[in-house]
């Protein structure tokens, strides 16, 4: 189906005798209908069965080249593995709306702003100047904590996204600019970002890649972040620590840290006086903000991007019984309106999944993926043990 320029309410079809045309040179073709308005065909590898991955690949990369100029995606499903048959339905390509960039500058500014007035919020704790301006502190101390937080956080949100955004572009996928979330300041000033994506990715590799493109650069920038924050870090001994819970018995309190944290403890023992700790700076804070982000991101749920991974991987009936294991593991740590925010937004609906959703994906993609699933076990916060 094709959408005319110059008359778009005109529609116009492939027919059956182009699309015939195409598969043919490929495929046995065991039936051709119209489905759902859609040209429809039930196709057999010649052998009675699949040959390897990169052959298939090409095939299908051939026939995608092939039906573009008829404005068209091959949907491509198995009907029967086992003897190489497939389902091809040619969709409509649907043409995008331009995205109005306005709102993406405005909700980047306001997430800015957000995330300064945490890193001001920071930088203006009482426990924070006592520890470390115990010799009196000026304006531009505050003001310098403050910016350097704020690159920081945005440094990984932004890295984040451009993850998401220049993996599209690398695939020909079409995607928005960013759009950044504010939050609340006392959790750091913001929800993150995402982007939107106005074409859907071609096979399960670019499904993996794109998922796991941003939690990945993310990652790398929170690891960087959180090893400047802590060498700016101060510790504290027990004394010290009786003494500020006395001064400041409203405003101490303790952070529930991903296992990361506690390997960074590790290395800076000997920095850590015994029976003391150590107070994390707001560049520590920043990377702590990192980690949940990275994390809940990566939980293999729905469409967040470990969702898309995982979906490159599995069928869509496992998929989404691994998915609500997830949300589960999200409610006992203690993220629930984050399990909420996924069940509602997802209404029980499964992974689409890609264009072609019979290719499978390499084993160093899985081991990717694996990978990425210890990234979420290493970042997460635990939540739920501040909760008692």
């Amino acid at each position: 189906m094709a959408f005319e320029d110059e008359t778009p309410s005109v529609i116009t079809y492939p027919t059956f005798a182009e699309l015939n045309e195409i598969l043919a040179g490929k495929f046995e073709i065991k039936m051709s209908v119209l489905e759902y308005g859609m040209p429809t065909f039930v196709v057999q590898w010649a052998q009675g069965f699949a040959p390897s991955n990169n052959e298939q690949e090409a095939v299908f990369e051939e026939i995608k080249k092939s039906t573009e100029s008829l404005k068209v995606w091959p949907l491509v499903r198995w009907r029967n593995e086992k003897e190489g048959e497939y389902i091809i339905r040619f969709v409509p390509k649907e043409k995008s709306k331009p995205s109005n960039t306005k709102i993406n500058y405005a909700l980047f500014i306001t997430t800015l702003a957000s995330i300064a007035l945490g890193g001001f919020l920071q930088a203006t704790s009482p426990i924070f100047l006592a520890l470390f301006y115990p010799a009196g502190y000026t304006n531009w101390d505050i003001a310098f904590t403050t910016i350097i937080f704020v690159i920081a956080l945005m440094g990984i949100i932004f890295t984040h996204e451009m993850g998401h955004y220049k993996m599209s572009q690398k695939l020909g996928i079409e995607a928005s600019l960013p759009y950044f979330l504010p939050g609340l300041p006392q959790i750091g000033g913001t929800f993150g970002a995402f982007i939107s994506q106005k074409s859907p990715p071609e096979n399960r590799r670019d499904l993996i890649d794109m998922g796991l493109a941003g939690p990945i650069a993310g990652f790398a920038v929170t690891l960087v972040v959180l090893v400047i924050g802590f060498f700016m870090s101060v510790p504290v001994t027990a004394e010290e620590l009786i003494a500020i819970n006395q001064a400041f018995p409203s405003q101490s309190s303790s952070l529930a840290v991903p296992y990361l944290f506690v390997f960074m403890e590790y290395i800076f023992a000997d920095f850590i006086p015994a029976g003391g700790t150590i107070y994390l700076h707001p560049v520590a804070f920043a990377a702590w903000v990192g980690c949940l982000v990275t994390a809940l991101n990566l939980f293999p749920i729905a469409q967040l991007d470990g969702g898309h991974a995982l979906r490159a991987i599995v069928n869509p009936q496992r998929h989404k019984q691994i998915g609500w294991a997830g949300i589960l593991i999200m409610l006992v740590m203690g993220y629930f309106t984050m399990a909420i925010l996924i069940i509602v937004l997802s209404s029980g609906s499964g992974h689409p999944g890609p264009l072609n959703d019979t290719v499978k994906v390499s084993n160093g993609r899985i081991a990717l993926f694996l990978i990425s699933m210890v990234i979420l076990i290493l970042a997460i916060p635990p939540l739920g043990l501040m909760l008692f």
